[in-house]
């Protein structure tokens, strides 16, 4: 068993990464995608006819495996950190201009916003924390996502 096993191994998993790379696009993931399939060929060589139908079989997982990796959660929700730099780029320069509209606000609204947005404090919880009125938080907390909205959009012009 472990002979044929190597016998298939060596034969067939160069064609196998090929094919899984050229499904995922990335050398990791098709190194993977290998690797369960030659560990289910493992598993199972003692289910299997002859080599045409291993080669077949292990295509076939091979299929499989790509199918279910790019469905995965972790697929769709993470991002690659060496592939995305232009991504990464950008929500740095969106962060940095949102600080710098964030400063150009008055003491306490970037209070309010900091405690609401950053914090995650409700109206009520900062009104408690800055001992004013839940409404008047709550005043202040829509004037300054307007002011925020009318910095970011580029009016250069806002002046408290």
């Amino acid at each position: 068993m472990k002979e044929d096993f190597l016998y298939y191994y060596n034969l067939y998993k160069n064609d196998i990464l090929r094919f899984a790379f050229s499904y995922t696009k990335k050398v990791s993931d098709a190194e993977d995608i290998t690797q369960s399939v030659f560990i289910k060929l493992y598993k199972n060589i003692d289910n299997l006819k002859d080599a045409n139908h291993i080669k077949r079989w292990c295509y076939k997982v091979a299929i499989n495996e790509c199918k279910n990796l790019s469905l995965s959660f972790w697929k769709k929700k993470v991002i690659n950190i060496e592939d995305d730099n232009e991504y990464y780029e950008k929500i740095e320069k969106d962060a940095e201009e949102l600080n710098e509209a964030i400063d150009k606000l008055s003491k306490t609204e970037r209070i309010i916003i900091y405690l609401y947005y950053y914090e995650g404090y409700k109206v009520k919880e900062i009104a408690e924390i800055l001992k004013k009125n839940s409404s008047t938080i709550q005043t202040k907390l829509t004037r300054a996502r307007n002011k925020l909205r009318i910095i970011l959009k580029g009016d250069e012009t806002y002046e408290e």
